[in-house]
């Protein structure tokens, strides 16, 4: 080869290269933001540079955004501008690590389920049996409220494993509840032989549309072809953990293995 053909391949690398340097994909808009130029929204698999304008029709708005070199930001107004500028595209989380061991105490569990709570079809809790055994007689229960009607349901549990199932979760009678809308639920534990129960916490359930949520992630996966398995889970979780709500990075790789998005 050349030193004419070489030295020509390096510079269309190099044009290439930086022409990627402020494109960014969209991975998921929550809310409305606008191309200024055309006045069309962003949606998942726009692409947009950092020499575009873009308008947030609310101040809750933002995107997730990625870049193959500069990797993933959220995109949002900056402070009360709804007009985009370049320090909208704020850097994503990627430092997040999964529990180590079970949850201890009730402390500990409190502040596991609080706020949005995520659930990509069964959810998986790790629990101290030195604090709260999980048996006929001892176990965890959900309580919400559906058409005025307190609807108390038992979860079930593999060992010192705490299994929330949204099928089960939503089933009552033997019948599934169609289009749920539930925005808080009571973690309750029972001790049966004694007839106390033990309020845990307050959480909202948060159930992704799990064909929605993987398409989002295949094009996180996409820019991460040459990442470790682990760093994929990582940024996977830190994404939910952004756009959804809590989740546990254990109950994250088990999906993503079932999907067959990693191995």
């Amino acid at each position: 080869m050349s030193k004419i053909v070489v030295s020509f391949i390096l510079i269309f690398l190099s044009i290439n290269l930086y022409s990627q340097k402020d494109k960014y994909k969209v991975i998921k808009v929550n809310g409305s933001i606008l191309f200024e130029k055309n006045n069309t929204e962003l949606k998942r698999g726009s692409v947009f540079s950092e020499n575009d304008k873009l308008n947030f029709k609310t101040t809750n708005s933002r995107a997730a955004v990625i870049n193959p070199i500069k990797g993933r930001f959220i995109l949002m107004p900056n402070n009360n501008n709804i007009a985009f500028a370049r320090a909208n595209l704020t850097p994503s989380m990627n430092n997040i690590s999964s529990r180590a061991g079970a949850l201890i105490n009730k402390i500990d569990l409190s502040n596991f389920f609080n706020n949005n709570y995520v659930i990509l079809d069964k959810s998986y809790i790790k629990i101290s049996p030195k604090v709260f055994k999980m048996d006929d007689n001892n176990f965890f229960y959900i309580k919400y409220t559906y058409k005025g009607e307190e609807i108390p349901k038992k979860l079930k549990n593999k060992g010192d494993t705490l299994i929330i199932d949204k099928k089960e979760l939503f089933t009552i009678d033997g019948w599934p509840i169609p289009n749920p809308n539930i925005t808080n639920m009571d973690l309750m534990y029972l001790n049966k032989l004694q007839n106390k129960s033990v309020f845990i916490s307050t959480f909202n359930p948060v159930f992704p549309d799990t064909k929605e949520l993987l398409e989002e992630i295949k094009l996180i996966i996409d820019n991460l072809k040459n990442k470790s398995r682990e760093n994929k889970i990582t940024e996977v979780t830190s994404y939910i953990n952004e756009m959804y709500g809590k989740i546990d990075k254990n109950n994250v790789e088990i999906w993503l293995i079932n999907n067959n998005v990693i191995k």
